[in-house]
């Protein structure tokens, strides 16, 4: 791919995942100016589903290619949550500290950049990356959301069924596709 391209695939990427995040926070709360990063879980499939229709490349390595930049993207929108001051975690009993939900995130998406990236490379399972970082980050999400503030005030709230949503929904995807991948090569051998 010419670099030019790149370039404007990188800045469409980045501009579309602003929008799924803002639409999707529109959609929880009727307000624009948040931001839900499940918007972009949940919606940028669908315009990698595109840019493959588009471009006539097949839709599972054009979603492998992208989870990389999904995930960077994602740590941008969680580095702004900390310029912003918004999306803290509770405080810590007895101290005056907050649970620090916001760095570990950034720490997820970091670890996950570490492990994925060359099973990008590799292509080991077309079509699995997206989904496993779906699963993973739907169970990292779920268990971090007990240790941020909600608007609810409540032990689980929203974010929690967004998060079971993405685990269930990338796992039996990731299931699903390692199963038929896994068929493929027996047909190969044979």
């Amino acid at each position: 791919m010419k670099w030019y391209a790149v370039l404007i695939l990188s800045v469409l990427h980045t501009a579309i995942g602003v929008c799924s995040v803002k639409v999707f926070a529109f959609l929880e709360s009727g307000d624009i100016g948040n931001m839900s990063l499940f918007g972009g879980v949940f919606f940028m499939p669908a315009a990698y589903w595109l840019g493959a229709k588009l471009t006539k490349r097949p839709y599972c390595k054009v979603c492998d290619v992208f989870t990389p930049c999904m995930l960077f993207t994602l740590m941008c929108a969680r580095v702004n949550c900390i310029v912003a001051g918004c999306c803290s975690g509770l405080v810590i009993p007895e101290t005056h500290f907050h649970f620090p939900t916001r760095e570990l995130e950034i720490l997820y998406y970091v670890v996950m950049l570490i492990l994925l990236v060359p099973r990008v490379k590799k292509s080991k399972n077309p079509g699995g990356i997206y989904p496993l970082y779906m699963a993973s980050y739907g169970a990292f999400r779920f268990i971090d959301e007990f240790f941020r503030t909600s608007s609810t005030g409540m032990l689980f709230h929203l974010s929690h069924v967004w998060a079971a949503i993405a685990f269930a929904a990338g796992l039996s995807i990731y299931i699903e596709i390692n199963a038929r991948n896994h068929q493929r090569k027996k047909v190969i051998k044979k």
